[in-house]
């Protein structure tokens, strides 16, 4: 059985990552006419993640992608507002990075323990 805490990491790498997808969408389309800023919500992708693990279940990465109004929408019916964009990334980008960090002293602690037997 791979170790829980990689399991956790790697599924917090894979949300993170499917939302950059989404957020550098949204401001790639912040001049489309119509086109509504789309998201995930993190935390609800992995409480659904850590109930999938309870009962030895890994999704494969099916989330739930909902329109956000975080602004009026522009006279175009656009709904991107590219400063709350950023922020969102800048945002996921450090939840990103620090389980790419727990990853790796994880892995390192098993290498370790592995050589010491």
């Amino acid at each position: 059985m791979p170790d829980r805490s990689m399991i956790i990491l790697e599924k917090m790498m894979d949300i993170a990552s499917y939302r950059r997808h989404l957020l550098a969408s949204n401001i790639a389309n912040a001049d489309t006419p119509g086109y509504k800023a789309k998201d995930i919500s993190f935390k609800r992708e992995m409480s659904k993640a850590l109930g999938d693990l309870e009962v030895g279940r890994i999704d494969k990465g099916t989330y739930e992608v909902f329109e956000t109004f975080n602004t009026m929408p522009n006279r175009d019916g656009n709904t991107v507002n590219v400063d709350i964009e950023m922020a969102k990334i800048a945002e996921n980008s450090m939840t990103y990075n620090t389980a790419v960090q727990l990853f790796g002293r994880r892995a390192r602690m098993l290498r370790d323990a592995l050589k010491s037997r």
